[in-house]
């Protein structure tokens, strides 16, 4: 899981500004703008994988 969350921060994932996305793989495998429904459409397409679940801000954020 941590492999994802690295690959989720130095990615660009601009197309989905404002949604949730899952991750499978490091693979967008599902998105919404809900996070329930975003996850449950990835668990569906992949029931033995645990997807990591994130949303992508709608402008950058400089933490």
């Amino acid at each position: 899981m941590a492999g994802e969350y690295s690959f989720y921060l130095n990615s660009d994932f601009s197309q989905y500004a404002g949604q949730w996305i899952a991750l499978v793989s490091r693979k967008v495998v599902a998105h919404d703008n809900n996070a329930k429904k975003a996850y449950c459409k990835a668990r569906k397409e992949f029931p033995n994988k645990i997807p990591f679940l994130a949303c992508v801000p709608r402008e950058n954020i400089v933490l």
